[in-house]
């Protein structure tokens, strides 16, 4: 019995100091954990359940002068899971199952998955997922982000203006690219704890940053303006089967860019069914030898100088003329012309016998005020310089050659503003794309404003210049510009194109450069068509595409009304005595744009007819007729639909008309 006694109690002395020193041994890892070590522990502690989530900003919406907007920001949800986490699975997955059409099973499957994360749904629309996501945001197991996904409504048509955004939402070329400091915004930050659940709790005493959403931006394009210079490249893209065509529109006045496409297209909501190439803006990206159309350079510099008057003879030597053993050719045998009628007819021989009148230094010095060989600054990426070569380089026949074109690389931009420079009284104008830049909340951050890089020549000089390519249009290769009332001046091109073995004699390069009315520009136009097939001159392939152009932005713009073309002009009336005809008296005519063409009110009563109104809206009609001293009685609403006198009635002043107007087709 002793023994036994004596061994319980060793026993329970073991049992004792084992519990003792186990209790020692907890008590002192917990006061190296909670005491020695606690500032570690924390963190690891901290580290396990709080989260750094980024923020992600909204980025800036990019619209049109009229405030379209070219780029939308799609909401999508992607959905995924801890399915050891989560409890209601059978409801869930009939919840998923009822937004998407797709059996229940799918979804129980994966929420049964012995895995430790599931996706359940990716790029989930907000229109379809909104109710779900209202309903289980917050359940256990259960992980719904937000995000944003670009989409761009006009597709194809804005495409290389545009640009795109990668998965990121980060711009990858186009104004996405040039802008990204812009409308991307600046991402926030903030910590979320998660609990035993997988569960995240945002708490406001945990530390954060908050998000700067991006800034809103217009541009100076007009979507109307843009959508009618898209369509009008891809018919003549399309018909004449050429390589691509390039145009662009603009206010020559201020420089600012209504419209600039080329064609093939690129359509940025399917960035990767097409070529790389495609996504460029050619207008600023590709160069071309202008052709013809670079001869007002060595005109302007010429009549600036007072090296010669559009009047004065030159001796175009029957169409052949040689230089440095070279032998240029005219398109005809020209023998003597004015030189208006050198720029009308466009003639190699003539425009070279005036360079070399005012010699190399000043046809250079000319290239360079213009614009040529140097980039524009438009706030656009990958710009280019053209090609100019320098002075010390020049030949007489490479001076030759640039003077009628050749040998000299432009863009379409660089062309453009050029003529600008004619077209605005002899200033060259930095282009202007981004037209004011807003915060969310609509306050101004910047704007933008004409910028006047340099004088090219006098305002007198550039009338000159603005008549002679009337007449270019009027008489010359540009006939097919021509749109009766519009007073349309400009000048084509028709350049061969280079090869490794030296100019192609079936390859060529069709332009043409405009703008209109003459007297008080307010648009222009420059139309390249690379490699057209079958007919390749500037005259014919590209000359009514801008006559088309102008015609449908007339139509379409209720705001712009020109006058009829003035004979005042002295140009006219000496050129035409030199050239022994009589002086043309232009009285105003009704044309297919009736409303750009109407008198003035003091013009006389008895030469009044009343115009054909029928397709126009209320304000042009309106216009139009008060503008000829009549009364105006409309009846409904849209456009013209009948009218009272009709068309080509003789009216007098203070006559009383009836409009009916109807609905456009299409609308309510």
């Amino acid at each position: 019995m002793g023994n036994t006694l004596n061994t319980i109690r060793k026993r329970t002395r073991f049992f004792q100091v084992l519990l003792v020193g186990v209790w020692v041994m907890i008590v002192t890892r917990l006061f190296f954990i909670q005491v020695i070590n606690s500032d570690k522990y924390q963190a690891r502690c901290k580290k396990q359940s709080d989260t750094k989530t980024i923020v992600k900003p909204a980025r800036g919406t990019i619209f049109d002068r009229n405030g379209k907007a070219l780029t939308i920001d799609i909401v999508q949800y992607q959905i995924s899971a801890h399915p050891y986490l989560v409890e209601n699975k059978a409801d869930i997955a009939q919840e998923l199952a009822s937004a998407t059409s797709e059996p229940s099973q799918k979804y129980l499957d994966l929420l049964g998955s012995k895995k430790t994360f599931v996706w359940l749904e990716k790029n989930a629309p907000q229109s379809q997922f909104q109710k779900f996501v209202d309903k289980y945001e917050k359940t256990s197991g259960l992980v719904i982000d937000r995000i944003s996904q670009r989409q761009y409504p006009f597709g194809e048509i804005f495409g290389q203006i545009v640009g795109f955004t990668n998965i990121d939402n980060r711009g990858i070329c186009g104004l996405e690219l040039q802008l990204e400091p812009v409308v991307g915004g600046t991402p926030g930050w903030k910590i979320v704890q998660r609990d035993g659940w997988g569960r995240l709790n945002e708490r406001i005493d945990l530390p954060g940053k908050v998000c700067i959403d991006g800034n809103d931006v217009t541009l100076t394009i007009d979507s109307e303006y843009q959508t009618i210079l898209h369509e009008e490249l891809m018919k003549s893209y399309t018909t004449t089967q050429a390589e691509k065509a390039m145009g662009i529109i603009i206010n020559p006045k201020n420089g600012e860019i209504y419209a600039m496409a080329s064609v093939p297209p690129f359509n940025p909501n399917k960035p990767s069914e097409n070529p790389v190439s495609a996504q460029k803006n050619q207008v600023l990206t590709d160069i071309f030898e202008p052709g013809s159309t670079f001869k007002v350079v060595t005109a302007t510099a010429a009549m600036e100088l007072n090296a010669i008057e559009p009047t004065d003879k030159i001796n175009c030597e029957g169409g052949i003329i040689k230089i440095a053993n070279r032998l240029i050719h005219d398109h005809n045998p020209y023998t003597t012309l004015t030189f208006a009628e050198v720029i009308k007819n466009s003639s190699n021989i003539g425009t070279i016998k005036v360079a070399q009148k005012i010699g190399k230094e000043n046809v250079f010095n000319y290239c360079r005020k213009f614009g040529f060989g140097l980039r524009t600054n438009i706030q656009f990426p990958g710009e280019i310089n053209g090609i100019l070569h320098p002075l010390k380089n020049w030949t007489e026949l490479m001076m030759a050659q640039i003077a009628m074109g050749q040998g000299i690389g432009v863009t379409v931009l660089q062309l453009a503003y050029a003529y600008a420079a004619i077209a605005n009284g002899g200033y060259l104008l930095e282009p202007q794309l981004i037209k004011t830049i807003t915060t969310k909340d609509g306050v101004v951050v910047s704007e933008s404003k004409p910028n006047y890089i340099r004088q090219v020549a006098s305002p007198e000089t550039m009338t000159q210049m603005r008549e002679l390519l009337r007449l270019a249009v009027q008489h010359g290769t540009g006939v097919r510009a021509n749109v009766g009332g519009m007073a349309i001046a400009g000048k084509t091109g028709t350049s061969q194109k280079v090869t490794p073995y030296g100019y192609s004699q079936s390859e060529y390069v069709s332009t043409f450069a405009g703008f209109f009315p003459v007297n008080d520009p307010k648009l222009l136009c420059v139309v390249v068509v690379d490699n057209p097939k079958g007919m390749h001159t500037g005259g014919l392939v590209s000359a009514p595409v801008v006559s088309e152009i102008f015609k449908r932005v007339v139509n379409y713009s209720d705001d712009l009304f020109f006058n009829e073309e003035k004979t005042s002009q002295p140009v006219r009336t000496q050129i035409a005595q030199a050239e022994g005809r009589p002086v043309e008296q232009h009285r105003p005519q009704m044309s297919t744009v009736s409303y750009s063409t109407m008198p003035s009110v003091g013009s006389s009563s008895a030469a009044l007819e009343m115009p054909d109104l029928s397709g126009r809206t209320a304000r042009q009609a309106l216009y139009v007729l008060q503008a000829m001293g009549l009364s105006v009685e409309m009846e409904g609403s849209g456009i013209v639909n009948s009218q009272t006198p009709a068309k080509g009635t003789p009216v007098t002043r203070n006559m009383k008309c009836l409009l009916k107007l109807a609905p456009r087709k299409g609308t309510d």
